[in-house]
């Protein structure tokens, strides 16, 4: 077992942030279409959250970040989740699924309405996430429809949201 704790995002792990994300999504990353929402604007330091661990509490072991956003068609603002990532060497420990709970709460209790997020379902359906409806929601670039997903925080919301994605600041 992998002793970790949870904890809200700092500027000293800005560095070893962007090195997660180099090693976990490689120079592909920055055409991905998640990402491109993320270049309009920064993500919410607040709504984003580390996993640390190591004698000293100090080794970045994963991190998740929450941008806000809103959709053109609809102007409903909401969260978009990610990047999640966590050190290679420690999937399948329960980290990302502990960053995960951390960010989904702390959406909650900021009061926003939905979270969309592009990854694969099976991982991300215990935690609410579903399919948005097909040609409902445009990114800024080509996403797989089947791994676009909302979690709808107020009740019938996903019928609200609808449009292009772009970053709310």
């Amino acid at each position: 077992m992998t002793a970790f704790s949870i904890r809200p995002e700092t500027g000293a792990f800005c560095l070893p942030i962007e090195e997660l994300h180099a090693d976990v999504f490689g120079p592909g990353r920055f055409s991905r279409a998640a990402f491109r929402v993320r270049e309009e604007g920064p993500h919410d330091p607040a709504l984003s959250f580390l996993a640390v661990g190591g004698n000293d509490s100090a080794e970045l072991l994963g991190s998740v970040r929450m941008t806000w956003i809103e959709t053109s068609g609809s102007g409903c603002r909401g969260l978009l989740l990610g990047p999640l990532a966590v050190q290679q060497r420690l999937k399948g420990k329960g980290i990302g699924k502990a960053l995960l709970n951390t960010a989904v709460d702390a959406a909650r209790e900021a009061g926003a309405p939905y979270i969309l997020l592009v990854g694969d379902r099976p991982y991300y359906q215990p935690f609410g996430f579903e399919p948005v409806e097909r040609d409902r929601v445009a990114m800024p670039g080509p996403v797989d429809p089947a791994r676009l997903l909302i979690c709808a925080v107020d009740a019938g919301v996903e019928e609200k949201v609808c449009g292009r994605v772009r970053w709310s600041g």
